[in-house]
């Protein structure tokens, strides 16, 4: 488990580096994205009692492409209006197939977007929007936020396996201790630190007070969404949402940490970089 782990996370490594700075790799990324989105949607569908039906589970697939497509190309200037379209389409179709479960399928479909594809179409604007701006940092908004949440990931991982001794949450994940969750805080500021201090493009980005400050949050909102995931999985009576070839269980299993830190780090970025990231500038005049 271990091997396929390294070599997942090696593969994809490579695969990101080239899709964010080979040109001919430029739609590698929202493809991506939209086949985690794809991916991890199916997962949250069939979280619960029941299994979804194929309206349903449909409706909620297409709403998680629409709001990656959405970002891509009109960076998110339709959202809400995607949202809202899927809440009332896919109560329509419980009441015309008569479906017993509308209430309950329905607020799946609609919550399954929000959950996963929302996040990473906030990944895709933090991607795109510093190249509208003609900002020449561009890729680098998104290495750090994947670096400094991914090696949270790794450090609670391996500091939990070689000295984990103390239950962190036992009633939502036995595997986790207190030792993992230190582990990942310091591995986070390890990292977030050699960026600034040996690549200039962070430094040019982030001064020192945010770089200890966006890894403090990161080690902490990460853990969280990787808890929830797990609450997730447990009340709903499976040990992993999907499989994936990466030996991380599903594809959920692989993204609940990136999940909550990049809805954190895209506010933060709309607050504290407003010239480079700025809501408004895109919607419709």
């Amino acid at each position: 488990m271990l091997s396929s782990r390294i070599l997942s996370g090696l593969i994809f490594l490579v695969v990101f580096l080239l899709a964010l700075f080979h040109p001919a790799w430029r739609l590698a990324l929202p493809l991506i994205l939209v086949a985690t989105s794809l991916w991890g949607t199916h997962e949250f569908m069939h979280f619960g009692s029941s299994k979804p039906s194929r309206p349903f589970l449909l409706m909620a697939m297409t709403g998680s492409v629409l709001l990656i497509a959405d970002a891509y190309w009109f960076q998110m200037a339709h959202a809400l209006l995607i949202i809202a379209a899927l809440a009332i389409l896919t109560l329509t179709i419980g009441t015309l197939i008569h479906e017993s479960r509308a209430t309950e399928l329905a607020t799946r479909s609609v919550t399954a977007p929000i959950y996963v594809a929302l996040p990473l179409a906030f990944c895709t604007l933090i991607w795109l929007k510093p190249i509208h701006a003609q900002n020449e940092n561009d890729p680098h908004y998104l290495i750090f936020l994947v670096a400094v949440t991914w090696s949270g990931d790794i450090g609670a991982y391996f500091f939990g396996r070689l000295f984990g001794r103390h239950k962190l949450a036992p009633r939502i994940s036995p595997g986790k201790t207190v030792e993992g969750f230190i582990g990942g805080i310091l591995l986070t500021l390890i990292v977030a630190i050699m960026m600034k201090l040996c690549w200039n493009n962070m430094n040019r980005i982030f001064a020192w007070q945010e770089i200890i400050f966006l890894a403090l949050a990161f080690s902490i909102i990460g853990p969280i969404g990787d808890l929830a995931e797990s609450w997730l999985k447990r009340s709903s009576g499976i040990k992993d949402s999907g499989r994936t070839f990466t030996g991380h269980g599903g594809m959920l299993d692989i993204i609940d940490s990136i999940l909550f830190t990049t809805v954190f780090y895209y506010g933060y970025l709309l607050i504290f970089h407003h010239g480079t990231f700025h809501f408004m500038e895109y919607l419709p005049k």
